[in-house]
């Protein structure tokens, strides 16, 4: 048969189209959607992501937590509601169009793509990151997780279920605030803890305690029990345990960031993450601070040369104290050369005679006698010292510490700091606030560096600057290791000189602990608010008005500039004051705010060209053009002065810098009873109105009426001095100024 040719094209373009339409079916066929493999993500965490993000839909029923079945796996239809919820296309969101079918559940890695997108976009206050993590343990009755941190910081709070069936492994997570959303991904590699201490070892299992938190987990070998060890885990198990078992004991003499010196064994270097525990009692994790200066109740475990965990195994009484005597004439903590006499003899020691790291101690035989220790320009008035007094060498010269007992050291304290002629039960009050305080710094020094607890001055408590007396000897003897406490521990027992008829609060000193502290608030010191202190709560709520009134200037402008008739202290001199600056030295009033700035930045502010102030070093200073308390504390306390200037405006904040800022060191306060003197660097108190005298429009000078001495916060000295003259206990006057705090013995 013959075909002609135009009969076989169109065979050939039917044959052809056929087949087009094959490949087609046979395409379609290829490319039609499977499940993919892979860890899926589930209905409930996808819910508690979305409602961190605060996302939710009453018609969407998966979306609600009564509704939902949360271990289901979040399927692509599903996925597809919340894209359209949260406008997907319009924030670039996949849709994942090709690769699921609607019923077909969604990858995890997939979701998590997704979910880094709406972040972006929607979570405009970033309060939602992803962390990496190691989770210690969980609670599953409280739903609480416990990071590699233990209790050393606050517990999470955890919502997925996923990690509970991921302890002791190392997770990506996501964290809003305090708790923990859901598990990211579980990191395959294995993760080490280092200086964990083993509490026991049975039957492949280790009980250990790290960072406040006891945890037992599986492990491939046995350790010693009651050691310390790195352990590195994987899969939740305890893959590799090296002990440390080298170990030195004997009193801690100093302590910096980098090293430690032990008595008897040397100086040596910190590792890094040396933990600390305290084995008597109930364990626990400590800080390096806890570590007791002067004490010998710790063993320090050493690897590779290093301290890399200290072992408090015993309480030691805390009777002993060591102080730093400051080289007062040149504000120094280092000697050139002293000369003590110790038992009759004279002793020179000049720093070039000592090696570097070298350490001397002299001692009376007599337990009762005094070494005498002089140095070149000092003034105290009492320079015979019980005890011991130690020298080491430093590279900047001597360093004299004068370790003693406690009640012995407070035999120069109280009178240093209160005079001799005041009431006995007054300066049995100033016994008590001394030891407290000095106790708080026997627990956790406060010159670890030097080695000791504190320094003889203004810093901590004024030492030898007052020789001993019978009177405050008795006072010390009559309280003898009484201390005022608050819920079991020892106080913050700030205390000062002269009140101006109100004390203010802790909030002085911008901290916000200090600021939580009930028993350091504002206070009413007069006759009236003592006798009715022991209805507690209604002298707080009297001295709390009284405070917040005295805040707004005014109100605080009438008090301060007259007295009040029932006032424990308005006979005392410094109970009011004047002080009249009546040149200004605009250039050494600059100098005193630069000096404030670089002690501390946050204190000294500059305004900036968008009108708000920012921390930066005050420039030249120009013409003043305005002096102003702009805000006033508890009680009325100064907390904030504007100072306005032709090239700028600053902020001084905290009533201590203020004083600083304001004090020329050339003129003279004025007290009530017409004595004058001249303060050194800071004015008598942050209880002032100020008044500026001008030229035109430029400030000239200022005058401060004010009253009070010191900063107000704790106990007034001379308030307690009223208190005792009348003859009130002790007791009864530290619990009018401290509310709230008991006595216990130490």
């Amino acid at each position: 048969m013959k075909y002609d040719a135009k009969m076989l094209m169109k065979l050939a373009l039917i044959f052809l189209g056929m087949l087009f339409f094959v490949c087609i079916w046979l395409g379609r066929k290829k490319e039609e959607k499977k499940p993919l493999e892979g860890e899926k993500i589930t209905v409930a965490d996808v819910v508690t992501l979305l409602h961190a993000l605060d996302i939710s839909d009453e018609k969407t029923s998966f979306l609600q937590e009564d509704k939902m079945d949360a271990a289901d796996s979040l399927t692509y239809g599903q996925y597809i509601q919340i894209y359209e919820l949260v406008d997907g296309e319009e924030i670039g969101i996949p849709d994942y169009g090709d690769k699921y079918k609607e019923e077909h559940a969604l990858l995890k890695e997939d979701w998590y793509a997704s979910y880094r997108l709406m972040l972006a976009y929607l979570d405009v206050e970033s309060s939602i990151w992803e962390t990496t993590l190691f989770l210690l343990k969980v609670d599953t009755e409280t739903k609480t997780a416990y990071t590699e941190n233990g209790g050393m910081q606050t517990p999470y709070q955890y919502s997925s279920d996923a990690f509970e069936k991921n302890n002791l492994q190392r997770l990506k997570a996501y964290v809003k605030g305090s708790e923990l959303l859901t598990v990211v991904e579980v990191l395959p590699e294995a993760y080490a803890l280092n200086n964990v201490w083993v509490m026991e070892s049975t039957d492949g299992a280790l009980t250990c305690f790290y960072h406040q938190i006891e945890f037992a987990a599986g492990a491939k070998r046995p350790v010693e029990r009651e050691r310390v060890a790195d352990l590195t885990f994987q899969d939740g198990t305890i893959i590799d345990a090296k002990e440390k078992n080298e170990k030195i004991h004997g009193r801690l003499l100093r302590m910096t960031e980098e090293e430690i010196e032990i008595e008897g064994s040397g100086i040596f270097q910190i590792a890094e993450g040396m933990e600390v525990y305290k084995l008597y009692g109930s364990l626990e994790s400590m800080s390096r601070v806890d570590l007791r200066i002067g004490y010998a109740d710790t063993d320090y475990v050493v690897h590779k040369g290093k301290i890399c965990a200290a072992l408090i195994s015993e309480q030691e009484a805390a009777d002993r104290i060591r102080v730093l005597l400051k080289n007062t004439p040149k504000n120094s903590n280092y000697y050139d050369e002293l000369q003590l006499t110790v038992d009759d003899e004279v002793i020179q020691i000049r720093a070039e005679e000592l090696q570097i790291g070298e350490r001397r101690s002299y001692q009376c035989k007599a337990l009762t006698d005094k070494v005498l220790v002089q140095t070149e320009g000092s003034s105290k008035k009492d320079n015979a010292y019980r005890g011991i007094i130690e020298c080491s060498r430093a590279a900047e010269g001597l360093v004299v510490i004068n370790e003693l007992p406690l009640e012995e050291y407070l035999y120069a304290v109280v009178p240093s700091e209160m005079p001799a002629s005041y009431p006995i039960e007054s300066l049995k009050s100033q016994a008590v606030c001394a030891r407290t305080y000095a106790y708080r710094y026997i627990l956790r020094a406060g010159l670890p560096e030097f080695g000791a607890h504190v320094d003889d001055t203004t810093s901590y408590q004024v030492y030898h600057n007052s020789s001993e007396n019978a009177a405050t000897t008795k006072a010390v003897k009559e309280t003898n290791g009484i201390l005022l406490t608050y819920q079991g521990e020892p106080a913050q027992n700030y205390y000062y000189s002269t009140s101006c008829g109100v004390g203010t609060d802790a909030g002085i000193w911008q901290s916000k602990e200090a600021q939580s502290i009930s028993y350091l608030q504002p206070l009413v010191l007069d006759w009236d608010a003592y006798q009715y202190a022991a209805d507690a709560d209604s002298t707080k709520d009297a001295a709390k008005d009284l405070a917040k009134d005295l805040s707004q200037e005014e109100i605080f402008y009438q008090f301060i500039t007259s007295k009040g008739e029932a006032d424990l202290e308005r006979e005392e001199p410094w109970y009011r004051w004047r002080y009249m600056v009546e040149e200004l030295d605009e250039q050494a009033l600059f100098a005193r705010m630069q000096e404030q700035y670089n002690k501390t930045p946050a204190s000294v502010l500059t305004k900036s060209e968008g009108g708000y102030y920012v921390s930066e070093p005050p420039e030249e200073a120009g013409n003043i053009k305005n002096l102003e308390i702009v805000r006033r504390g508890a009680g009325g306390v100064a907390e904030e002065l504007l100072i306005e200037t032709e090239k700028g405006s600053y902020k001084i904040l905290s009533e201590y810098n203020i004083r600083s800022v304001l004090c020329d060191g050339e003129s003279e306060v004025i007290r009530q009873d017409d004595s004058a003197l001249v303060p050194g660097t800071l004015l008598p108190s942050g209880f002032f109105v100020l008044e500026c005298g001008k030229r035109e429009r430029d400030v000239i000078g200022y005058t401060l009426v004010g009253g009070g001495y010191g900063h107000g916060v704790g106990m007034s000295q001379n308030g307690a001095k009223a208190l005792g003259a009348e003859g009130i206990s002790y007791r009864s006057i530290l619990e009018y100024f401290f509310p709230g705090c008991e006595l216990t013995e130490s």
